[in-house]
């Protein structure tokens, strides 16, 4: 059995320590959503929280290099997330438990527990949506050539200005 499958609950219960590297050929789905990146630190602790569930701390950081939405050109992510997940035996449980703390994030008892699923997921929850630039290089390129370019006029201004000549009998 791999080091990152595992019995989760047993792993809480014993307070176990993983931490290690991954790359992003490990993770095909965070691979296919950004452009580059370099290794993904993570570090997974067992313990037990103020209510005395057993719980998964799961700490990942990494440096990502994602593609920004309105100039296309690459742009730097910075990855750092902590997330507590509370074991529960059965579902009714763990939504009872999620609707009464909306910050609760749960995961259910697993005797194959997968390691590296729960830091895809959590990786691609951390993504923005719409990546982009704070301000765009391009954007800068766009507000010159708009100074540079002739200013054409307003349509309807023009209009008016001809309903005008009409009444005066311009022709």
């Amino acid at each position: 059995m791999s080091e990152l499958i595992f019995d989760n609950g047993q792993f809480a219960r014993q307070q176990r320590v993983l931490a290690g590297e991954l790359t992003l050929s490990e993770l095909p789905r965070v691979a296919h959503e950004v452009l580059s990146g370099g290794v993904i630190e993570y570090a997974l602790v067992g313990s037990t929280d103020r209510l005395q569930r057993l719980c998964l701390d799961l700490r990942l950081t990494a440096q990502f290099q994602l593609k920004c939405q309105r100039c296309l050109a690459a742009m730097p992510f910075e990855l750092d997330v902590a997330t507590r997940f509370a074991l529960f035996s059965d579902e009714a449980r763990l939504e009872a438990a999620e609707a009464e703390d909306e910050d609760l994030e749960g995961l259910m008892f697993e005797r194959e527990f997968a390691l590296l699923n729960l830091i895809e997921d959590e990786i691609l929850l951390a993504l923005p949506f719409a990546p982009s630039h704070e301000s765009c290089e391009s954007d800068v390129g766009v507000a010159a050539a708009a100074d540079i370019l002739p200013q054409k006029p307003n349509p309807f201004a023009v209009l008016a200005d001809f309903k005008a000549k009409l009444k005066r009998g311009d022709n």
